[in-house]
């Protein structure tokens, strides 16, 4: 509901890749929530400026935005790498890329991204061993390694057993 309430609020629209998207700063951000006891005068909600754009559709590699704001999420390269818990279809192999956690193909190709910026939160940064890593890295990642570099990255969701499956099907 987070996005519902803050397309409500006025913090932006939600686009064709059903992402919230901010005029100032496009899609990349995270959207907070403060419950107060205040009485506060409302934005109201901001008009869908994705127009015509269909760059995000075209761009997805597994299909999966399946129309304009219509994400079949089983289809989607984040619900493989991250939710899905068994083998990953053969019927998608070679669609990944270089992904192996997540994907942000519709984000990156949205025009209104052109106004992101890099955030200025050190907790966000990645741990420093990923810049040095090499795909034999990747490859040979031990438990203890994945503990460490991810000690505090939303990647312990997939555990070791996933990075590595999704590892070895992007290759």
């Amino acid at each position: 509901m987070d996005k519902a309430w803050a397309k409500r609020a006025g913090l932006g629209w939600v686009g064709k890749h059903t992402n919230l998207i901010n005029r100032e700063i496009g899609s990349f951000f995270f959207i907070g929530e403060l419950i107060l006891d205040l009485e506060l005068e409302p934005d109201g909600p901001i008009t869908d400026y994705c127009g015509t754009c269909t760059r995000c559709i075209d761009a997805c590699p597994t299909d999966a935005i399946v129309g304009p704001y219509v994400v079949d999420g089983s289809k989607c390269i984040s619900y493989f790498t991250i939710e899905l818990k068994e083998a990953i279809p053969e019927e998608v192999r070679g669609k990944f890329d270089n992904w192996i956690f997540g994907c942000d193909i519709c984000q990156d190709v949205c025009p209104w991204n052109r106004f992101a910026k890099p955030h200025q939160t050190p907790a966000f940064n990645p741990h420093p061993d990923l810049a040095t890593m090499t795909k034999t890295d990747w490859e040979e990642i031990t438990e203890d390694v994945f503990r460490e570099i991810f000690r505090r990255s939303a990647v312990k969701r997939t555990k070791l057993e996933g990075l590595k499956r999704n590892i070895g099907f992007v290759q």
